[in-house]
C-alpha cells in the first residue's frame, strides 16, 4: 500500500499539462472485471485449524487428516457517480460488488475412547466444510489526474470502502467405529456478517472518447478485506474496464480566426526612359531606332510585321539581283538579331496544274531559305513554306497581276501572332 500512495502522490507533483484534461462538472458510469482475493494455502490452512479446533472441542475429538481446496479469483463489477472539481481532481461515490472466494475442506478425526472401545462407541469420523466470504457496499475516493496526449489521462485513487462482508459456512460430519458408519450424520450452517471500513488505493488511465463518453482501465487494491485471525489479513484486488458518461453543455470547437486579407501590393510606376520611335522601348535597349510609327516590335525594338517580297520570273526559282540586295539587307539584319525566327512562304501565279504549282511555291521558299543561310543565318531560324496559287495577291487574269503573285513573302513568327 505504501509503494501505491508513494505512486500516486509522484502522479499529482507532476501534473503540469491540462491538454487531455475532463470537462468540471457531473459523470456517471460504471465497469466489470475480475477480483482476486489473494488467497493463499496458509489462508485456507488456517481456516482448516481452526475447524479443527472446532472439532477438538466438541467430543473430545482430535483431526487425523485434513485437504484443502480454494478459489479467490470472481467477477466484480461497481457502479458509480462523480464530480470533476478541478482538471487534475475528481471524487467519486461508488457501490462495489467484490464477488466471493471460497475454501473447502475435508479430512477425517479420531476420538480418544477407551480401549478397546464399548460396543457402539465410535473411534472416529469423516467431516466436509464449505466457507465462503462476499463482500459489496460503497465506498468514497478522490481521484488525482495527469492529463497528456490530448485524449489520456493517468490517474490514482485514494479512498475509503464501507462493506458488508458475509461468512457463510457448511458442515457434514459423520462417525465410524472401526470403519464402518454408524449414527446419524451431523450437520451445520454458520452465517455472520460485519460491517467494516478499510483503506483503498488505485491507478488507471482513461481515453476520451468525445465529450461526453471516456473509457478507463484501473487496477485497485482495498485492504484487509478478510480478516483471518490475529494479525492475519488479506487483501483483495480488482483489474476492471468501464466506461463514463459525462452531463453538461458541450463545448463547440472554436471557428479558426479568418485571416486578414492582405493590403494589395502597388507596384511603383516604372521610371520614363528615352524613346525617340516611340515604340515602347528605351532607346538604351532599341537596335532598331527608327521604327514606324504603329509597328509591332520584338523585346529590342525591331519591327514584328515588316514584310518582304521577293519577286520571280514565270515557272523560276532564280533570285533577281533586286531581291538578292533586299535579302542581303534582310540577312544583316537577322544576324544582328541572332534570336529572330520566321517563315518563308512561297507563292505562285495560276498559270499550269494546281500540284505542279504548289511544288514550285516550296522550291521558291526554299530558294530564300537557303540564300538567307549562305548570307549567315543559322539554318532552322526560317522556315519554309509552300501556299501554291491558293493566296494570290492580285488578279491572275493580267500579266502584271500574275507577276505580283510570284512571290516569296518572309515574316518574323517570334513576336508572337499579329493583333
Amino acid at each position: 500500500m505504501r509503494n501505491g500512495l508513494t505512486l500516486i502522490a509522484a502522479a499529482v507533483m507532476v501534473a503540469t499539462s491540462a491538454s487531455a484534461a475532463e470537462r468540471s462538472g457531473f459523470y456517471i458510469g460504471g465497469d466489470v472485471g475480475q477480483s482476486n482475493w489473494n488467497l493463499t494455502e496458509r489462508d485456507a490452512n488456517d481456516l482448516a485449524d481452526a475447524l479443527a479446533e472446532v472439532l477438538d472441542g466438541a467430543g473430545n475429538a482430535t483431526v487425523l487428516s485434513t485437504d484443502n481446496d480454494f478459489s479467490d479469483t470472481d467477477t466484480t463489477y461497481s457502479l458509480f457517480v462523480g464530480y470533476q472539481i478541478l482538471p487534475w481532481l475528481a471524487v467519486e461515490a461508488t457501490w462495489m460488488d467484490l464477488g466471493s472466494m471460497n475454501v473447502e475442506t475435508s479430512g477425517t478425526y479420531g476420538y480418544t475412547t477407551v480401549n478397546p472401545p464399548p460396543v457402539g462407541v465410535p473411534t472416529g469420523g469423516s467431516y466436509s466444510a464449505r466457507t465462503e466470504f462476499e463482500s459489496s457496499g460503497p465506498a468514497a475516493s478522490a481521484l488525482l489526474m495527469l492529463p497528456f496526449m490530448d485524449v489520456w489521462n493517468v490517474y490514482g485513487r485514494l479512498g475509503y470502502y464501507m462493506g458488508d462482508n458475509e461468512l457463510s459456512a457448511k458442515f457434514d460430519a459423520q462417525d465410524t467405529r472401526l470403519g464402518v458408519n454408524i449414527g446419524p450424520p451431523y450437520a451445520a450452517k454458520l452465517s455472520e456478517s460485519d460491517d467494516s471500513g478499510v483503506f483503498m488505493w488505485g491507478a488507471g488511465v482513461s481515453y476520451t472518447w468525445d465529450q461526453r463518453v471516456s473509457f478507463r482501465l484501473e487496477y485497485t487494491n482495498i485492504t484487509d478485506v478478510i480478516e483471518l485471525g490475529g494479525d492475519n489479513a488479506s487483501d483483495m484486488e480488482r483489474f476492471t474496464l468501464g466506461v463514463a458518461y459525462r452531463f453538461g453543455a458541450v463545448e463547440e470547437p472554436m471557428a479558426p480566426m479568418a485571416a486578414a486579407a492582405p493590403a494589395p501590393v502597388v507596384a511603383a510606376a516604372p521610371a520614363k526612359c528615352a524613346d525617340a520611335d516611340k515604340d515602347g522601348v528605351c532607346d538604351t535597349a532599341d537596335r532598331c531606332a527608327n521604327t514606324p510609327a504603329g509597328d509591332r516590335v520584338g523585346p529590342h525594338g525591331c519591327s514584328c510585321d515588316v514584310t518582304i517580297r521577293t519577286h520571280f520570273a514565270f515557272d523560276s526559282t532564280e533570285l533577281t539581283a533586286e531581291d538578292k540586295a533586299e535579302l542581303d539587307r534582310v540577312a544583316a539584319r537577322l544576324t544582328e538579331l541572332g534570336f529572330v525566327e520566321g517563315t518563308a512562304t512561297g507563292h505562285t501565279d495560276s498559270v499550269g496544274d494546281e500540284a505542279y504549282n504548289q511544288k514550285l511555291s516550296e522550291r521558291r521558299a526554299q530558294a530564300v531559305v537557303a540564300y538567307l543561310a549562305a548570307k549567315g543565318v543559322a539554318a532552322g531560324r526560317i522556315t519554309a513554306i509552300g501556299m501554291g496559287e491558293t493566296k494570290p495577291l492580285a488578279d491572275n487574269a493580267t500579266e502584271e497581276g500574275r507577276a505580283q503573285n510570284r512571290r516569296v513573302t518572309i515574316r518574323r513568327t517570334d513576336c508572337g501572332p499579329a493583333d
